[in-house]
Order: structure tokens, then C-alpha cells, then sequence
């Protein structure tokens, strides 16, 4: 896994480096354009006769831009520098970086912002825009310098076709919570970036807010030392979720590899019902059974042979019930609830949802309809008896927390592990990334999915896949719930591939199972 860090966090490595370590700050800004320069590499390589304009701040992370300035003069490119501050205004260490190149690059090369004159910029023959005006450490409102160099750079790179990196973090996006605090009229003024090259760990605003619409494809730069401390937040790798893979022993039975008892479906929407149930049963787990209200149930069990169904009392398509032991030998053979997938958000959806949360003593994954319950009255989640995974998108969350959404947004993670710790349930997070938040104050992110499954019942796969894996390894829900989420993003990225992002729907996912659970080690 690799560490996601906060501001205050990112401050303290950069000083546990220069402090404790010893490592010159000529040295990080050494290894930091080097970084920048490998991950703009195959750009250059694709138009090795252009040029590079690089956006100088006057702090540290203007000293990497002059930095990787003289590393691409080295290789033959053509570089200028658009410089926000005097040199008098340089930090040292930034001062030092542009000291070494005005002896490599003539005065011509150099340019001040605001320009006093711009025709320079008709006789360049842009490849790549670098961002190196701001790094993690700012915050605020950007001064209007800084505001107007990157409408600059967003329209110059917009007409010419040319490609932006932001070294450590696009101007303008706060690092905390993926903000963007400067707005003139309705838009937001932050750096578009295509790609972002961040200094010795991802971010947590990257995750967040208006983050992942800027940021672009995120890589690290190794600044020399490993962090060596355990970060709440991590990023998962393909490394992290291959020893979760459960295992299958050549004697094993139905009930051996467990049992999903599914309640969900309701009039008009039996669809997620289906596509849970076959997304559970389709991750490994033995058996599924559906219990779905009466009036639905003909068109459960007719949807996939394999999905054994039964009857719920229903009044319009909707469960009603006292108790669970209507569920009878299902409930007695289970080893995980699904709980809400196609349950409405009604009266008698709620209740019997508050009924099973109250009541059940076998680890449930709540969704949809439950959450809605849920919603209704956090206080149920205090009266469970058994491990509990909830499975909200935003909209949910925000109204189970009982704030607004773009509070939420703004503070996923926060309040992800905030909610988690409080209530002692793992709460996954659908969204642009997705985070998986544990009682004991740990998130995860998943790197895998795309936004092509912003669609219709992915989450309905989603609950069913979390159902499949934890009924596998029902003493422990945390690492088949990550597996699952991994697993679940992976499937919409190879889906992609061949029904494009546009095209994507929910049952392509379930489709390409095979091809996905076999890169994860399933066999």
C-alpha cells in the first residue's frame, strides 16, 4: 500500500527527510525534477523537436520547475521560463535552482508574468506546459498573479493542443480537500491538469472535491527515503489485494464456500435484486438465496436458474414482516445478509429493514433501501449484533451523517472514517475513488474503476460482490470487502475496454468476472 498524507503530514516527511535524514533540499528538488522529467518523458519522446514553457512560483516548487528546466536543456529541449516572482523573491533553496540555470540559459529564456509583451509565445512550438507555480503547502484564495498565470496556461494549452503537468499539485486545488477556493463568476480557476507528478505520496485532496477532474493521471516521485511511518490512509495496490483472494479446497461443498441470503427487490426494480444475486454468486460464494416480496419473486426466479428465491409477505410489491423467522431454514443456512438492494425507500422498506438490522445475528451488508433506513434512524446501527458493511454513494452518506453533499465531498475520507469509528462498521464509499473506511480509524482507497460506471445498478454488482466474498470469509468482513471493491473497479476497467466508458453498463461488469477475478489470482 502507499501512503496518502495530508498537508501537515507532508510537511513533517519533508522535514523528517531534511532534519532527521540529513537530505540536502538541493537533493529533493534534485530527485523531485527528475521525477517530473520521467513522467513527461514519452510526451518528449513523441515530439522530440518541441518546446517546454514551465510557470515558475517563488517558492520550493518553483526550485523544482528551474530544476527540471535544467535537466531538459540537458536532454535538447527547448525551454523557457515564465517567472511569477523576482529573483529577490525567490525562497533560497528555489534561488540556489534558479542561480544554476540563468548560467545555462540566456536572459531571452526568462520571461515575467504579467507579460509585457507576449509575442514570444507565437514562436514557440509547445509540446508540454509545466505547472510549477504552487505546491501541497498552499492554501487559499491565489493571489491574482497567480489566478490570472492559470487561466493563461489553461487557455494557452487549450489552443495549441499542448499537454500540462502540474508538479506536485495543480495551482489553484487545495491539497486537503480537493477544493478549489478561487472562483471568478461561476468557474472555478485551478490548473487542468493531464498529468500530476506529487512529491513522495499521494494526496488526500486528490481524492476529493473537484480533485480528480484536474489532477489527471496521478503518479509518485520517490524523493529518496521511504516513509517509514503507518499512514491512516493508504493507497491499495494490485500487491495488497492478491493475498486477500480466497482459496477454494478441492473437497468443498456449497455450503462450504457460504451462503448469501439476499433480501431485496420491489415492484419495478427486481433488476437489482437479479444482478445482486448473480454478482454474489459469480464472485464464488456457494449458494443465494433471494427473498423477495411475493408479488416479485416469479420474476426473480425466472431472471437466472442458479438463484433459489423465496417469499416475503408483501403490500404493493414492498416486504412487511415482524420477524425473521419467515426466512426460515434460508436464514438458518446463511452465512451474510444482503439487505436493500431494490428496496424502496418507503414506510414498510424501512421498517423491515430495521427489523433485520436489529434482529440479525449474521454479518449484513447493507445497501440501498437499508441505508435508507438507516438514514431514517442512525441510532439502529448501536442495537446490531453482527459485523455490518454499509455501501453508500454520497448522496446516501451525506444523508446519514445529516449534512450537505458538498460538505461531504469536500471531507469524503474524514468523514468516511469519522462514520466508521462512531457506529463500528466498515463503510465503503462509492464514488471517484472509492474509500473503504474501518472502526478502527484506517481508510483505503481503491485505485480501479472508471467513469464510465457512473450507471445504473453498478452498485447492485457491487453490494453482491462485498455478499459473495465476505460469505466466503464471514470471521473477518474488512479484507473481503476490499478485495471485493478492488475487484469491482478492475471489472468496469476491463469491461471498458471493449464497450468504451460511454457504452458501460452494470451486467458488462459481471460479464468480464472470469477475465478480472483471474488477474487477482482467482482461478
Amino acid at each position: 500500500m502507499r501512503a496518502v498524507l495530508t498537508k501537515a503530514e507532508s510537511k513533517a516527511y519533508d522535514e523528517f527527510l531534511i532534519k532527521k535524514i540529513g537530505m540536502l533540499p538541493a537533493v529533493l528538488m534534485e530527485n523531485a525534477a527528475r521525477g517530473a522529467l520521467d513522467s513527461i518523458n514519452d510526451w518528449l519522446v513523441a515530439a522530440p523537436a518541441k518546446s517546454v514553457l514551465i510557470f515558475c512560483g517563488g517558492g520550493n516548487n518553483g526550485g523544482d520547475g528551474f530544476a527540471l528546466a535544467r535537466l531538459l536543456t540537458e536532454r535538447g529541449s527547448d525551454v523557457d521560463i515564465v517567472m511569477l516572482a523576482t529573483p529577490a523573491q525567490l525562497s533560497k533553496d528555489a534561488a540556489q535552482q534558479y542561480g544554476i540555470l540563468r548560467k545555462i540559459l540566456g536572459p531571452e529564456s526568462f520571461h515575467k508574468y504579467p507579460f509585457s509583451d507576449s509575442h514570444f509565445l507565437s514562436h514557440l512550438d509547445l509540446c508540454v506546459i509545466v505547472d510549477a507555480m504552487l505546491g501541497t503547502g498552499a492554501s487559499g484564495k491565489l493571489r491574482d498573479k497567480y489566478a490570472d498565470a492559470v487561466v493563461t496556461m489553461n487557455q494557452l494549452a487549450q489552443a495549441i493542443g499542448a499537454n500540462i503537468l502540474a508538479v506536485d499539485i495543480p495551482t489553484g486545488l487545495d491539497a486537503d480537500t480537493g477544493d478549489v477556493p478561487t472562483v471568478r463568476g461561476q468557474k472555478p480557476i485551478v490548473v487542468l491538469a493531464d498529468r500530476t507528478a506529487t512529491m513522495g505520496a499521494f494526496k488526500q485532496g486528490f481524492f476529493q472535491g473537484f480533485a480528480p477532474d484536474v489532477t489527471g493521471d496521478v503518479s509518485v516521485i520517490g524523493l529518496g527515503v521511504a516513509i517509514d511511518s503507518e499512514s491512516a490512509v493508504n493507497m491499495l495496490d494490485i500487491s495488497d489485494i492478491r493475498p486477500l483472494a480466497p482459496s477454494r479446497f478441492k473437497t468443498a461443498s456449497k455450503y462450504d464456500e457460504g451462503v448469501v441470503l439476499s433480501i431485496a427487490g420491489s415492484i419495478g426494480m427486481t433488476g437489482a435484486a437479479i444482478m445482486s444475486a448473480e454478482a454474489a454468486l459469480k464472485s464464488g460464494c456457494g449458494l443465494v438465496t433471494v427473498a423477495t416480496p411475493e408479488s416479485q419473486r416469479p420474476i426473480v426466479a425466472a431472471a437466472m436458474p442458479e438463484i433459489m428465491t423465496i417469499a416475503l409477505e408483501d403490500s404493493d410489491g414492498e416486504p412487511i414482516g415482524k420477524s425473521l423467522a419467515s426466512l426460515g431454514r434460508s436464514l438458518e443456512r446463511a452465512d451474510v445478509i444482503l439487505l436493500g438492494p431494490g428496496l424502496r425507500d418507503s414506510d414498510s422498506a424501512k421498517a423491515y429493514c430495521k427489523m433485520v438490522l436489529g434482529d440479525a445475528e449474521l454479518p449484513i451488508i447493507a445497501d440501498a433501501g437499508a441505508l435508507a433506513a438507516i438514514a431514517d434512524d442512525v441510532t439502529i446501527l448501536k442495537k446490531r449484533k453482527a459485523p455490518t458493511v454499509l455501501t453508500p454513494h454520497a448522496g446516501e452518506m451525506s444523508r446519514m451523517l445529516g449534512i450537505d453533499r458538498d460538505e461531504l465531498e469536500a471531507h469524503r475520507i474524514e468523514y468516511a472514517i469519522a462514520f466508521a469509528k462512531a457506529f463500528k462498521v466498515v463503510v465503503v464509499l462509492k464514488g471517484a475513488p472509492t474509500v473503504i473506511a474501518s472502526p478502527d480509524s484506517k481508510a483505503f482507497i481503491s485505485p480501479t474503476g472508471n467513469a464510465g460506471m457512473a450507471t445504473a445498478g453498478t452498485g447492485d454488482v457491487l453490494a453482491g460482490m462485498i455478499a459473495g466474498f465476505v460469505a466466503r470469509e464471514p470471521q473477518s468482513v474488512l479484507n473481503p470487502t476490499i478485495f471485493a471493491v478492488y475487484a469491482h473497479g478492475l471489472a468496469g476497467d476491463v469491461a471498458a475496454k471493449e464497450k468504451t466508458q460511454n457504452s458501460l453498463v452494470a451486467t458488462d461488469l459481471i460479464a468480464v468476472f472470469p477475465e478480472t477475478f483471474k488477474q487477482l489470482g482467482l482461478q
